[in-house]
């Protein structure tokens, strides 16, 4: 029977697992449909190796209202279709910043031999309705303007999101673990929140990356890969998200993902491949 997850109780060093799963062969065409691609990738889109912890934790804790605050990724290989992989996690630590409540989990995900696939730290913001209602008191600034183009800039710019793609990205993940009712999928859930519908996780962002790295260097890019990035902004049906990633040398990028129509940011911080850094 899972706990409540109460910031007060949270106990830090808590650890699950590890949890085995098999990746769909289908996972792939329902995550890609969801970013309105039809081409395949040479691996399963690994942004879902970033929502594990909605699903291991959950085997302890239940909790509800939660957003994804932070993440911070590093992939050391490929997992394809088909595969299986084997997740332990971990309650790392917790804060509370300018009325925040903060929670973060490892993950560490190995295949089935047991090598290391990505680890992973995520930090979710518990209260979000309160925090959330809190700032929409406070005046907004401006939108930030569009990051100035260096030498290189990346762009990638998928069709506006609809309610029809949110549940596509996120149904592609229940493939793998099982239905789970989620501000995700679930109006009801959603308001409860303090929004107006449901939301694409913030991991939706971090995808549109990776394809875009992938179309760009194939599988080259991901080995050794590591993510940093915040997440800033809800991603509700509607909005029209671009991804920019500026090169910084040496196989570094800021990233960049940006709401079109209202200039919100939606996602901010920096990728650098490895793999990458003796040929760019």
């Amino acid at each position: 029977m899972a706990e409540p997850l109460i910031y007060d109780m949270i106990r830090i060093g808590e650890r699950l697992g590890p949890f085995v799963y098999r990746v769909p062969e289908a996972f792939n065409r329902k995550r890609l449909k969801s970013f309105g691609m039809e081409d395949e990738l040479p691996f399963a889109e690994p942004s879902f190796l970033c929502g594990q912890h909605s699903w291991v934790m959950r085997q302890r804790y239940s909790w509800g209202g939660s957003v994804h605050a932070k993440c911070d990724a590093t992939w050391l290989k490929a997992v394809r279709p088909g595969e299986r992989i084997r997740v332990t996690g971990e309650v790392a630590g917790k804060y509370e910043r300018r009325g925040g409540r903060y929670v973060v989990f490892r993950l560490d995900t190995a295949d089935d031999g047991g090598e290391p696939v990505c680890r992973v730290e995520n930090t979710m913001l518990l209260n979000f309705r309160e925090v959330a209602a809190r700032r929409n008191s406070t005046p907004r600034a401006e939108a930030a303007a569009e990051p100035t183009t260096p030498e290189l800039t990346l762009s990638f710019q998928p069709a506006p999101l609809d309610r029809e793609n949110i549940l596509r990205f996120f149904e592609a993940e229940e493939g793998i673990y099982g239905p789970h009712p989620s501000l995700h999928n679930s109006e009801e859930i959603a308001r409860a929140a303090g929004l107006p519908d449901i939301i694409a996780p913030g991991r939706y962002s971090i995808g549109l990356a990776n394809c875009m790295f992938t179309r760009l260097y194939g599988a080259r890019w991901l080995p050794g890969a590591r993510y940093s990035v915040a997440f800033r902004g809800n991603l509700l049906p509607g909005i029209a998200p671009r991804l920019h990633a500026i090169a910084a040398g040496d196989g570094s990028f800021e990233l960049h993902c940006r709401d079109l129509r209202s200039g919100i940011t939606l996602l901010s911080g920096t990728a650098t491949l490895a793999g990458l850094s003796a040929s760019l």
